[in-house]
């Protein structure tokens, strides 16, 4: 996701630094640079794209000592809703912005512009930014407040790969062709992209190559349910989901798509993970 982000940046006219754990991935118009440390020290606004906390709290301990004061942070990585609270506490501290920007879309929608943009927190000066990525589709007050709608908006999605999951695997078992049956409920009474994308990769049963991994999408719905605990508000369907993840990761699918829990509802209806034929 960070690299057509970054390259939708540049190509908008902003001077944009890069660094990523792996060198060498820089897109055209981005200057690399070998530590987080250039990056800060030479940027106003640092934006972050990472895998998890973990990956995130690494660099935002460099951003607190390199940052200059005044300066943001961009976080627009899926993370718990403890790390913004703690982002946003941290930075103040120095004299620095945390600003919470998850985005929602696939990497082609990132290719294209096309991303939703959940902001959290003071955004004076990001305008142009975002009008870059895509399009500020919700805007809250605090950062953390924006994380855990990404993590809500995760949950539907989630919610509805692992329904569709289910019904897909039964009209299948009852010998009706789940293409056809998606193709009845995409462009009838649920006529809407996601249901028509994920439901269409779990109908044919195209779970490679991946969006979005599927061990991405545990890690997302471990943070859900560490939100859920924190709020005192029960997500037994994300449980659910969660228990599909790790059965479809016990089989070595750690590089399908996240729609690849499908996988282990086919399996516990009796049905092979991947269509033959």
């Amino acid at each position: 996701m960070g690299r057509p982000m970054a390259h939708n940046l540049a190509s908008a006219g902003f001077q944009v630094l890069g660094w990523n754990r792996t060198p060498a991935k820089a897109p055209p118009g981005v200057a690399e640079k070998r530590s987080i440390e250039e990056v800060a020290r030479d940027c106003q606004v640092v934006a972050t794209m990472l895998a998890d906390d973990a990956a995130v709290e690494s660099a935002a301990h460099v951003l607190y000592e390199h940052l200059p004061r005044g300066a943001t942070h961009l976080g627009m990585s899926t993370i718990s809703i403890a790390l913004a609270r703690r982002l946003a506490f941290e930075h103040a501290a120095r004299g620095q912005r945390y600003v919470a920007a998850p985005v929602f879309g696939r990497p082609e929608a990132a290719e294209k512009k096309l991303l939703w943009i959940v902001t959290g927190g003071e955004t004076d000066g990001l305008a142009t930014i975002f009008d870059a990525l895509g399009k500020v589709s919700l805007s809250l007050a605090e950062p953390w407040q924006a994380s855990l709608v990404k993590l809500t908006g995760n949950f539907v999605i989630l919610s509805l790969i692992e329904s569709l999951g289910e019904a897909l695997a039964l009209v299948e078992k009852g010998g009706i062709d789940p293409r056809e049956v998606m193709r009845f409920i995409g462009s009838t009474f649920l006529d809407a992209p996601a249901v028509r994308g994920y439901g269409g990769r779990i109908a044919d049963t195209e779970l490679e190559p991946a969006g979005f991994a599927l061990v991405l999408g545990l890690k997302d719905v471990n943070l859900m349910l560490k939100a859920a605990d924190e709020l005192r508000s029960p997500l037994p369907l994300a449980g659910i989901a969660r228990d599909h993840f790790l059965a479809a990761l016990a089989r070595g699918r750690e590089n399908w798509d996240w729609g690849g829990l499908a996988s282990a509802i086919r399996e516990s209806a009796g049905l092979s993970p991947v269509r033959r034929g």
